[in-house]
């Protein structure tokens, strides 16, 4: 079975600073895979390289079995996205914003989509007949998450998706990642929150500076017990 991403070899480089050192990562179908690491690690920058909002410097990207470059508009309507820096605003009310994202999503009925869309409101607790620009950063994030789950799309990737949401919404949100596995969609899920990845992720890497510096199944790395040691040793 084809993985449902497949990167080889992905290197990103600024001027001088180097993004992603020759980054390698696998994702199968139907998983629930955590990429974690702190602020700077590379994981926001390997993320939007799968959506084509950045191009790599060198290396490959498979998504879905197409180069993201080169898949256009059909192959983002099969993906659900929510950026690491979620930027909403204009006079339009969610609920018209939702509309019009439900409609150009494509793969399903629109009237369904934005029935879903209402649904997930419901669940994560945000008013979609207010503006956007009204709204706080948890509720324009809650947005963000509605828009990228409503069209029940193959594939989610999520940067640091929650964000601004208070405890009891991030436990609504796991569970909506659960309900997502078990419907058959993969999921990318990005975080410096050791228990979110530890809840819903099967397989993990974790990135320091651009590297992978350690994967496989979470209970193998054992995240909980992750430390940092300094050792000095005299010599004679």
């Amino acid at each position: 079975m084809t993985d449902t991403i497949e990167i080889d070899r992905l290197h990103k480089r600024y001027g001088r600073r180097i993004a992603l050192h020759e980054l390698d990562l696998r994702v199968r179908p139907g998983t629930v895979f955590g990429l974690i690491g702190p602020n700077g690690a590379g994981k926001t920058t390997a993320l939007r390289t799968l959506v084509d909002i950045i191009r790599p410097s060198s290396g490959a990207v498979r998504v879905l079995g197409e180069d993201p470059r080169r898949g256009g508009p059909a192959l983002r309507r099969r993906i659900g996205y929510v950026p690491g820096e979620l930027h909403l605003e204009g006079r339009a009310s969610g609920h018209r914003m939702l509309s019009f994202y439900a409609r150009v999503s494509g793969e399903r009925d629109s009237t369904a989509t934005l029935r879903t869309a209402h649904e997930l409101a419901d669940r994560l607790g945000v008013d979609l007949s207010r503006p956007v620009r009204t709204l706080s950063k948890g509720n324009k994030q809650k947005v963000g998450l509605i828009q990228a789950f409503m069209h029940r799309p193959e594939l989610l990737i999520l940067d640091e998706p929650t964000s601004g949401l208070d405890p009891l919404v991030q436990r609504e949100f796991l569970q909506l990642v659960r309900e997502a596995k078990h419907a058959g969609q993969t999921v990318l899920l990005s975080s410096h929150v050791l228990s979110e990845i530890q809840q819903t992720a099967d397989e993990v890497a974790v990135l320091a500076n651009g590297r992978v510096v350690a994967d496989g199944d979470v209970a193998s790395l054992r995240l909980g017990s992750i430390r940092r040691v300094r050792a000095e040793v005299a010599t004679a």
